[in-house]
């Protein structure tokens, strides 16, 4: 692999405080009303799916003796520190933690955007600078989360000590972009929405999630009435797409003021390139899944990315970036990702995922590209005898045909062959069986968690067959179509993965593969990087 990041030098710190002047104690106010559930128990929830406990912080006054109380009896993290120099409050924090980075909330915002905070995270993981400041641009006010370095935190001159420095935790950072690095990245998960782009224009500019006074309070029970109660980790996608169908369902705190500063202005003009994916429906979710990461990584290299779904003929001189397999478009320049009829061996190609038709260059190299999160060191102990089973947009027929088949092997007392105390199904129609623990979809940083704490990865030839080789994980493959079949044999014969048997051939086999001894691939996290190099050759 290209390198292994540390799980335990990124830290959440959410600063909190009773004392609001517009609406005291509101951060244990619950959500809905009644219901004993707080501001700070949403945002811990929300982070819980990209965070680990012991990383999750809440910066609080010394003297906020019922915030401390609180948190105590929830189990969570607290840090105390100065009420009124809230920066020298994180200073603290990120010392006594050892924080190499930091995301900063406020617990004025409960449903921060889980997705948002996933790509900021990969870009942490990209980013090389001392000093940066890092954001998302576009979302609705409150849902965003802001990145900075404890470097560019405790960066001091005698022009950063001024009042609004302290009350303002990164002002100081924003304010001085000639010595931090400033990333405003556009969110890739939204970028295909229609009402994302009138949010960008400034069409849209009364969206406010977050709570400064009652009406705002209101606001936020209204949305959650609407949102959480079917989907409690609700993000910005689904709130604009309510702003969407029901504009005036925003306006009851449309009007409340919002504090904002004047800062310096740090976009630079950026070269557009087109990244152009397989609708999911027809390609499955991998495709645009390794775009959106693809697309973070290139934002950060200087590119004005757009993540699109469907071809743009007036923009034919911009150039693509293709991930449809073997569709193809006329364009001036295009670089094509994982399509039989370039094979990876020029400069303006190259595969995500091996093929048996193109021979790998180096039989014991596989060059690959995921997320930069697959590659975290887990804080999960793997248990011994769990199954993950990823099954994608199965229909029920087929989710049965390997529920039955797996479910031999649960609990199984033959010791010659795996015994599955634990079995976990994501994707495909749920379940006939309550010994399958089923998930319809999850987060990816939560998926990557499943991998992590399982023994056994059964899927079908694809992304996830790489994210759990990329872990050492027991890998095994189903043939779930023709294509699949000859895909799960080249890989059994090539990469040392086992290859189970085509799905309408399940229930004829007993056995569960219990090959630990697969070939010693080193897997090589580098195919973006050819992308990066093929973009800065055409500029």
């Amino acid at each position: 692999m290209s390198g292994i990041h540390s799980t335990h030098d990124s830290f959440a710190f959410i600063q909190a405080r009773l004392g609001s002047t517009r609406f005291p104690k509101k951060i244990l106010k619950s959500i809905p009303e009644d219901s004993g559930v707080t501001f700070l128990d949403h945002i811990h929830r929300r982070l819980s799916t990209v965070f680990a406990h012991d990383q999750i912080i809440f910066l609080i006054p010394e003297s906020d003796d019922e915030s401390i109380q609180f948190l105590n009896s929830r189990g969570y993290h607290y840090f105390c520190g100065s009420e009124l120099d809230v920066r020298d409050r994180f200073r603290k924090a990120a010392k006594h933690y050892g924080a190499k980075h930091i995301f900063r909330l406020t617990a004025d915002n409960p449903f921060v955007d889980i997705n948002s905070i996933r790509y900021l995270y990969e870009a942490i993981l990209e980013i090389k600078d001392t000093y940066y400041s890092l954001s998302m641009s576009g979302l609705p006010l409150g849902m965003g989360v802001e990145c900075f370095s404890t470097a560019s935190l405790c960066y001091d001159t005698e022009d950063t000590q001024l009042e609004r420095h302290k009350e303002h935790v990164s002002l100081h950072i924003k304010e001085f972009p000639e010595i931090h690095k400033q990333y405003r990245l556009s969110p890739p998960h939204l970028q295909p929405l229609d009402i994302f782009r009138r949010l960008q224009n400034g069409e849209i500019s009364n969206l406010r999630i977050t709570v400064d006074e009652k009406k705002d309070f209101e606001m936020i029970c209204q949305i959650w009435n609407h949102l959480g109660e079917t989907n409690p980790f609700f993000g910005a996608e689904e709130v604009l797409q309510l702003y969407d169908s029901n504009p005036n369902f925003f306006q009851l705190n449309a009007n409340v003021e919002q504090v904002v500063f004047t800062l310096p202005k740090t976009e630079k003009i950026k070269k557009r390139v087109n990244v152009l994916y397989g609708n999911p429906l027809q390609f499955g979710y991998g495709h645009f899944e390794r775009c959106k990461s693809l697309s973070i990584y290139l934002q950060l290299n200087g590119y004005d990315v757009q993540l699109i779904d469907s071809f743009i003929e007036e923009e034919s001189n911009i150039p693509y970036i293709f991930d449809t397999r073997e569709i193809e478009y006329p364009v001036q320049n295009a670089f094509y990702i994982d399509n039989l009829n370039h094979p990876p061996n020029t400069t303006d190609t190259t595969f995500f995922l091996p093929h048996p038709s193109i021979p790998s260059s180096n039989e014991n190299s596989l060059s690959y590209y995921s997320s930069p999160l697959s590659e975290l060191i887990s804080t999960i102990p793997e248990s011994s005898g769990k199954l993950l089973v990823y099954a994608g947009q199965l229909n029920e027929t087929e989710s049965t045909q390997i529920d039955e088949y797996v479910l031999k092997f649960h609990q199984s007392k033959n010791q010659e062959i795996p015994r599955f105390h634990t079995i976990i199904r994501i994707g495909g129609k749920k379940p006939n069986d309550s010994n399958i623990n089923y998930q319809p979809r999850i987060s990816y940083s939560e998926f990557l968690r499943e991998i992590d704490s399982s023994e056994w990865i059964c899927t079908y030839f694809g992304q996830t067959m790489i994210e759990g080789m990329a872990k050492f994980k027991k890998v095994c493959l189903i043939g779930i179509s023709e294509i699949h079949e000859t895909l799960g044999l080249f890989a059994e014969k090539e990469l040392g993965v086992p290859y189970i048997g085509s799905l309408s051939k399940l229930n004829q086999i007993d056995h569960f593969p219990n090959k630990t001894d697969s070939k010693k691939i080193n897997l090589v996290r580098d195919a973006h990087t050819k992308i990066l190099s093929w973009l800065n050759s055409i500029d």
